[in-house]
């Protein structure tokens, strides 16, 4: 008859295989905090290999302190003898030894962990750097993300203290054992078969904790999100208007006590299994002890090896408990490590070529979009499709069309912060993708309308457009005055140096139109040849356009420019009108040439005019 049993030889083959492939992330680990701190890790070590024989030779001198209390009293001596002083001096000794040894190993471990923690940093902010744009667009990156901010920090490090607490503690069970053998062999195995469990139930919770936590992922993102609106300064006047705040807190609250209830139930059932094992260690034991006592009184050991043999099982069994124990804790946290490894490991498409060429300097024949088409990631249709546009060095272009036409996507393309799909866009007949990024960057001067506000002084604010030159202050107020931002700046009170946003103590906040001058000022501040401006004055003031429109054309000249506007003050002034729809050029021309062809450029303009007359 068939057995209708299922097979357990698949399940283990695939859990050994799993241990295997996750304990496999060890020696890059231990890489990895080797590269932190070299020398602190050694001396780690070297406290901990230390510490753990002073335990063994403490127990072994207390065996020596009682078998010489029982030799004094069968001869009738009632005092201290010189050899049971120096024994107690011995013991003294290495109980101040550990002591040092405790408090070294302190320090040494806070140190460690400091210099890793920034190590580990790092490496996790070079590598988020270095991605592509298309990964932050990307929901699955993001869980990534996060799951990589909370591992990276402090599980290698915590992996790295286990393995040198296994390390001390498989040297002081060495010793323990060594003493054992002189008792019994057979206590040796009682020891195992008392405290193997122990590995199975660590290893198994383990395993369930941490897909727990891994499938909280994206919930706990949303929760945390909840929280960032709550306590955001930019969403602060809308939480309050609206009356959002118990809503949100409510959402918060839900998302986090499910993941609370969940976490309880599985810690309960790791106690239940918890408190089996340990009664089975306890029968262990005390058997085990049982076996020296009954030794004890028939003669065959001594008090002094009683106080031996019981110590010395009781620590061994604890060591062996504490070992397995630490084995599936490394097994948890190199699960955890490994979503770490998981971010470091991803690379970007959006490469330098190995020989780059050099940027044109200047540029001659100019810039060129040949048949170019492109999808963003996860799309299911191209936002450019045929995408053809020859731009002459010092031109200005104005793209114009309705929102989601590709004007911005258009000028991502130019900045390679995404590849195209095919086609060919060419600088000087030479392709984008054989200059460096780098240069490539640095020799195009940009403001999106989304450009980053940083809590930072207005120097830098301004001096972030050309980092090299950011101390440079004439360059820096050259820059603010073309972009019309100095009568902002001087009006602050302590002028560059004044800390823009309200995120650190002192700072001051601006309207969105002062905002908007300063990030066109870091536009500004380049001497590239291209110049993309994104909705350069969508936030300013008739009067402050009108000021800066008198400039425009002095500070681009000589400049490639590409312009976004939806603006047509700002467009009349470009040599030349781009109209973009569904991804295509529809239409190009100076504003006169538009407005004869009557075509969709001279239908905006018209509808936009109608609003003034």
């Amino acid at each position: 008859m068939r057995s209708t049993f299922p097979n357990p030889l698949p399940r283990l083959r695939r859990y050994y295989q799993e241990i295997l492939s996750l304990l496999g992330n060890t020696p890059r680990l231990v890489q990895l905090v080797w590269s932190a701190s070299p020398g602190w890790l050694m001396l780690s070590i070297l406290l901990t290999l230390v510490s753990a024989l002073v335990p063994v030779a403490q127990l072994y001198i207390s065996k020596l302190i009682v078998d010489q209390v029982v030799l004094s009293l069968d001869n009738g001596v009632a005092g201290f003898t010189a050899d049971l002083s120096w024994l107690v001096i011995a013991g003294f000794g290495l109980l101040l030894l550990r002591e040092i040894l405790n408090q070294l190993d302190t320090y040494v471990s806070r140190v460690l962990n400091d210099q890793f923690l920034l190590h580990a940093n790092v490496q996790l902010l070079q590598q988020a750097m270095q991605l592509d744009l298309a990964h932050y667009e990307s929901a699955e990156f993001h869980d990534v993300l996060n799951r990589a901010q909370q591992s990276g920090s402090n599980y290698p490090l915590r992996v790295v203290e286990i393995l040198s607490r296994l390390l001390g503690s498989t040297t002081r069970l060495v010793g323990l054992l060594t003493l054992l053998l002189r008792f019994s062999p057979s206590v040796i195995g009682l020891l195992l078969v008392s405290v193997l469990p122990t590995l199975w139930v660590g290893i198994r919770y383990s395993y369930r904790r941490f897909w727990m936590n891994r499938r909280q992922t994206p919930s706990r993102r949303l929760a945390d999100y909840f929280y960032e609106i709550l306590t955001n300064p930019k969403y602060v006047k809308e939480v309050r208007l609206f009356n959002l705040g118990e809503h949100m807190v409510e959402q918060y609250r839900t998302i986090r006590h499910e993941f609370n209830q969940e976490s309880r139930r599985l810690a309960k059932q790791q106690s239940l299994a918890q408190l089996t094992i340990e009664l089975l260690g306890g029968v262990g034991f005390y058997g085990a002890y049982g076996l020296v006592l009954w030794q004890t009184l028939q003669g065959v050991v001594t008090l002094g090896d009683l106080t031996l043999y019981s110590g010395a099982f009781q620590q061994a069994q604890g060591l062996i408990e504490s070992i397995l124990l630490s084995l599936a804790t490394l097994y948890e946290y190199n699960l955890y490590v490994s979503q770490y490894f998981e971010l470091i490991d991803l690379s970007p498409q959006v490469v330098s070529p190995q020989q780059p060429k050099a940027f044109p300097m200047p540029m001659r024949q100019g810039l060129r979009f040949k048949d170019v088409y492109f999808t963003y990631p996860g799309a299911d249709h191209p936002t450019l499709k045929g995408i053809n546009l020859t731009v002459a060095p010092g031109e200005c272009i104005a793209l114009v069309g309705l929102n989601g036409s590709g004007k911005t996507t258009l000028l991502k393309l130019l900045t390679r912060l995404y590849d195209i799909d095919r086609g060919q866009i060419v600088i000087d007949e030479i392709p984008l993708k054989r200059f460096s990024l780098e240069e490539l960057r640095s020799q195009i001067g940009i403001m999106f309308q989304d450009f980053a506000r940083y809590a930072l002084n207005v120097q830098d604010n301004i001096g972030f457009g050309d980092l090299p030159q950011r101390q440079d202050i004439d360059l820096v107020s050259q820059a603010a005055a073309g972009a019309g931002a100095t009568a902002v700046i001087e009006q602050l009170e302590n002028g560059y140096e004044t800390i823009l946003g309200k995120m650190f103590s002192g700072g001051v906040d601006l309207s969105g139109g002062q905002w908007q001058k300063i990030g066109l000022a870091r536009a500004f501040m380049t001497n590239a040849q291209i110049l993309i401006l994104d909705e350069p004055t969508a936030a300013v003031d008739a009067i402050a356009e009108h000021d800066l429109f008198q400039r425009f054309r002095q500070l681009t000249q000589g400049k490639m420019t590409f312009l976004v506007s939806h603006r047509f003050s700002t467009v009349r002034m470009a040599d030349r009108i781009v109209v973009l729809e569904a991804g295509k050029i529809t239409e190009v021309g100076t504003h006169d040439q538009l407005m004869i062809q009557q075509g969709r450029y001279a239908e905006m303009f018209e509808l936009q005019a109608e609003s003034y007359t």
